[in-house]
């Protein structure tokens, strides 16, 4: 019945005949054209059109000659309309449509559409894009390259927050302790949204806070008397805690070697060294040889400057450092030909100062190396004033030195600035979005439990 049905559209008598025009070109009237029905928009297409296509969706369409056929490549037919029907996007068809009758692909580019869904699409009709003008290709080819630069940028920043889906434990009584160390996982590094993600991260910046407050007092001369074992105790509780919460991401990471080689990590572990090493010197300290002894003071002596990198690890709680860090390193290329420049222009101008003052006597310029320290301070517009030249030549070659620092200082700023503006931005609201999702989550299941407990009390007969 349903051959019987295909036939009768195919050569029904009630299917449109040539005109008089047509009938001196009877390969394009011997059958009628395909009907079609995408996404609600009709559109005819040419049997002898779409045969130039034979690879092609509506080419194999056209070759069919079955109503079952044609039904494994459409989804549906009506009878009544005498279509078929594909439940597809309309605009994007507007371009494949144009394919069949001019021969040429011209890209729908007003359609907002990724370059994804637009590639599927495509796909789908069976086209090519190298059906397409060179000019819309190129077109295709760079919205394609930005969506993949703006999607790994996403990825990158998720990573930053600690937002990348990790590997989940498998469901199962077996593996409780993976549960719970994913668990773990998510209330020590993703953005809090319960009271003990925010209390955890509140006393961690508080560790790191007042341990950096320990720092700078133990450097004041007039505190090395009575309050010094006060200054060690607190050394000594921050640094045990801000050890325990290092442990405890170390135990619960899903990668504990990725986990150890990230730059926050790294240098919370090195900023806990030096207090290890005191420990360790001071027990070398108590009946040890005197070599021993003078090897403690030389750990201590390399490993103090390493507390300095506490400062670091806030970043670990502000949403600002990581987008600072996140921006140089984006921009890692463009610093480095900014230090390139600097270095050549410090060189440039120590060398031509240099050759100015050199024949004065008691000058300062006596070398291209001790000219450096001009150059540098004078290219980033400091201007201490402790070098100065004396030559109207020298002079010279100092303003055009100034003169080149201010322009050269002045170009990456606003690039720098914007970026790092653009991903603040974006840190946030990925940020804000996960709290959002994790306390919608959270709400869902307070919201259920109190209609179950309405639902429960409405049961409960009355007398």
């Amino acid at each position: 019945m349903e051959d019987l049905v295909w036939s009768g559209i195919s050569s029904s008598s009630e299917s449109p005949s040539c005109s008089d025009e047509e009938a001196g070109a009877p390969e394009e009237c011997t059958e009628p054209p395909l009907r079609l029905n995408v996404g609600g928009t009709r559109f005819v297409v040419g049997r002898q059109q779409a045969a130039r296509f034979p690879s092609s969706r509506l080419g194999k369409l056209a070759a069919c000659r079955g109503l079952e056929q044609g039904l494994l490549l459409a989804d549906d037919y009506s009878v009544e309309q005498n279509e078929f029907f594909f439940d597809r996007d309309p605009a994007v068809f507007q371009a494949v449509w144009q394919l069949y009758r001019s021969g040429r692909l011209w890209p729908w580019t007003g359609l907002g559409l990724c370059s994804h869904r637009y590639h599927s699409e495509l796909q789908y009709w069976g086209v090519r894009g190298a059906q397409a003008q060179r000019c819309c290709r190129l077109l295709l080819q760079e919205r394609h390259r930005r969506e993949a630069e703006e999607e790994q940028l996403r990825l990158q920043l998720q990573a930053v927050l600690g937002l990348s889906p990790g590997p989940k434990p498998p469901p199962g009584p077996a593996h409780w302790l993976g549960r719970y160390r994913y668990r773990l996982w998510e209330l020590l590094e993703k953005p809090p949204c319960t009271a003990a993600g925010r209390l955890l991260r509140v006393s961690g910046c508080l560790t790191v806070l007042l341990s950096i407050a320990v720092l700078i007092l133990g450097t004041v001369p007039e505190l090395s008397g009575s309050p010094r074992p006060v200054l060690w105790a607190l050394e000594t509780g921050c640094s045990c805690i801000l050890s325990a919460q290092f442990l405890l991401r170390l135990v619960s990471a899903p990668q504990p070697h990725r986990f150890l080689l990230g730059p926050i990590n790294l240098a919370h572990l090195l900023a806990l060294l030096p207090f290890y090493s005191e420990l360790a010197a001071g027990r070398l300290r108590t009946g040890e040889s005197w070599p021993r002894a003078e090897h403690s003071r030389l750990l201590l002596r390399a490993a103090r400057p390493l507390r300095v990198l506490r400062v670091l690890t806030l970043a670990r709680y502000s949403t600002g450092l990581r987008a600072f860090g996140f921006t140089l390193r984006r921009c890692s290329q463009q610093v480095c030909c900014l230090l390139l420049f600097m270095a050549l222009g410090i060189f440039t101008f120590s060398a031509l100062v240099h050759q100015a003052e050199h024949h004065l006597p008691g000058t300062n310029f006596s070398s291209i190396p001790a000219s450096w320290w001009w150059a540098a301070v004078s290219m980033s517009t400091v201007g201490y004033g402790d070098i100065i030249p004396e030559t109207l030549l020298g002079r010279v070659f100092a303003f055009g030195c100034i003169s080149f620092g201010i322009i050269l200082n002045g170009m990456p700023i606003s690039m720098l600035f914007n970026k790092f503006s653009d991903y603040y931005a974006k840190l946030k609201a990925l940020e804000r979005a996960s709290m959002l999702k994790e306390r919608g989550e959270i709400a869902l299941k307070d919201r259920v439990l109190r209609k179950l407990a309405q639902c429960c009390e409405n049961q409960v007969p009355r007398d």
